[in-house]
């Protein structure tokens, strides 16, 4: 573990005014040009336009690009949006609405997980983005796809933001299984794993945090293993913990670390709970379907003899088999 904090430490550059910076993917949205844009489109508005977080998620089964994070006045609420984003094309369009086509098996992920999904689609050409929260009752399944209409009048724009805002839950319990069930990869990554999270606070009077580093597992190396582009305000660094990672658990891997008299930086020694164990094997004991076991024997009354014990009780008298089935 030495190993990893002093590459850690390393890697750490000297202290820079927040800067945008995004989630490390090795996915197909770094190959795909048109979807890599239509994230980017989306994720300006719901960052200068709504002024919320915004997370961009590496390729799964899942079929999410990003997260977007409701804030209330910078800080978080632990309250999500997973969205599908997707680059179309005008012919796409329907009596001005437009045909939406995705994934059975994403559609089965996010009904099975009750996760409130929104699907945004980026007409480059026409510089437009649509939205529409996907319910079961608006979508047609068809084989393999699914389809829903998009209204035009769901325009993505900053007079959208209280749509989505209505739209997601308040209470604890649905918050918290659908930050299971969005992190659910990153947790996988991280399960017996030396994990550090490394946060930069800025800030006199309210501490902002920014800039969230994760680095998994031992080893050198120059880059984190996700960068996370975060400016959130709150008291101090276990709210934002707690709101945006509650499956996990966190100690202070190194003393709190000063630069230039305006930033800190925190390295956090980060593990999963054990409900987060307990939710990923149960995860993988549902998808496994049922169990395939033999049939376990059933129980014998009391009284009942084996052949062998009653063989065994006749020889004690002095008689055999033969003498037995004569009198029967």
């Amino acid at each position: 573990m030495g190993a990893l904090i002093t590459a850690v430490r390393r890697w750490i550059f000297p202290p820079k005014p927040p800067r945008r910076l995004h989630g490390k993917t090795l996915d197909d949205h770094e190959t795909d040009p048109s979807t890599r844009l239509a994230i980017d489109a989306v994720e300006k508005v719901f960052l200068r336009g709504f002024r919320w977080a915004f997370r961009r998620l590496p390729s799964s089964d899942t079929g999410l690009d990003a997260r977007a994070e409701i804030l209330d006045d910078g800080r978080p609420t632990g309250r999500f949006l997973p969205l599908q984003i997707r680059s179309v094309s005008p012919t796409s369009e329907r009596h001005g609405d437009h045909i939406y086509r995705g994934e059975k098996k994403h559609l089965d992920y996010w009904t099975r997980h009750s996760l409130p999904v929104w699907v945004i689609i980026v007409d480059s050409e026409n510089d437009l983005m649509l939205w529409q929260q996907v319910e079961k009752r608006l979508c047609m399944v068809t084989g393999a796809e699914w389809s829903i209409i998009i209204p035009a009048a769901n325009v993505l724009d900053a007079s959208a933001r209280l749509c989505f805002d209505e739209a997601v839950a308040t209470d604890p319990e649905s918050l918290m299984r659908s930050t299971f069930a969005l992190d659910r990869l990153l947790m996988q990554d991280m399960q017996d794993q030396t994990t550090f999270f490394v946060w930069d606070e800025w800030g006199d009077t309210t501490a902002i945090f920014c800039n969230l580093r994760i680095y998994i597992g031992e080893g050198q190396r120059q880059e984190p293993d996700l960068q996370i582009d975060y400016r959130l305000r709150a008291h101090d660094l276990h709210e934002v913990m707690t709101k945006l990672f509650p499956w996990a658990t966190y100690s202070y891997a190194e003393p709190i670390s000063e630069y230039s008299g305006e930033v800190a930086v925190h390295i956090l020694e980060v593990e999963l709970r054990p409900e987060a164990y307990a939710y990923l094997e149960a995860e993988r004991f549902l998808e496994a379907g049922y169990p395939q076991e033999s049939d376990p024997p059933a129980l014998e009354p009391d009284d009942f003899i084996t052949e062998k014990e009653e063989r065994e009780f006749w020889n004690s008298r002095g008689k055999s088999d033969d003498s037995r089935n004569r009198r029967k």
